[in-house]
């Protein structure tokens, strides 16, 4: 098969690196080989990070480079456009969170965070193929803001583009996360996986 690339961007305390492990680790279930490529930036709480992720063999190198990834999951869309949009190829998917966490470079007064047009005109540059909506607030629905990466991840499955059936990602899910809070997070899965459904259904 050929090599399916994901890229995440967003910002520390959202759960972009558990977003990862989820995807490779369905990976593996999957009996696929994955590459994870290094997190960079400040994993901090409300610094910029971003992971990339390979599904599929022929892959060369852990990171993702500019124009190649099949889907850019944006957890933060002001992250989604400075740091991933360049790594999305033409015509990729992109699922961006609309709810705004600014990093810290804004907070501090260091930057202006652009507004929601002029992001998604630069978004809209390399793919017209967006999906925006309020991740976050689909997170509290199913009882917890810190499942926007399930919600996410639920999308994503839904598009149809992962490499392997949608109940090997709920078994990694099911795995990664303490068992306390599966309800949530299936909660959240399933809210992401409807919304994306909606979406391209209406």
């Amino acid at each position: 098969m050929e090599v399916f690339r994901v890229v995440i961007a967003g910002v520390g305390g959202q759960g972009t690196l558990l977003a990862s492990r989820l995807l490779a680790e369905a990976a593996i279930r999957a009996g696929l080989p994955v590459r994870i490529g290094e997190t960079y930036g400040m994993a901090q709480r409300g610094g910029p990070v971003m992971s990339h992720v390979q599904i599929g063999g022929g892959a060369s190198s852990p990171r993702i480079c500019p124009g190649e990834a099949d889907v850019l999951l944006g957890f933060e869309e002001g992250e989604a456009v400075r740091r991933g949009v360049s790594y999305l190829r033409s015509g990729g998917l992109a699922l961006v969170n609309s709810r705004r966490l600014p990093p810290v470079e804004v907070i501090s007064g260091m930057a202006e965070y652009p507004d929601r047009e002029r992001l998604m005109a630069l978004l809209s540059r390399v793919t017209d193929n967006i999906f925006s909506f309020d991740a976050t607030a689909l997170a509290e629905e199913a009882g917890d803001p810190i499942a926007t990466n399930t919600v996410m991840v639920g999308a994503l499955c839904a598009s149809g583009r992962l490499p392997f059936p949608e109940e090997v990602m709920v078994e990694a899910l099911r795995e990664a996360i303490s068992p306390a809070y599966h309800e949530i997070n299936l909660r959240a899965f399933q809210r992401g996986r409807e919304a994306f459904i909606r979406a391209r259904s209406g």
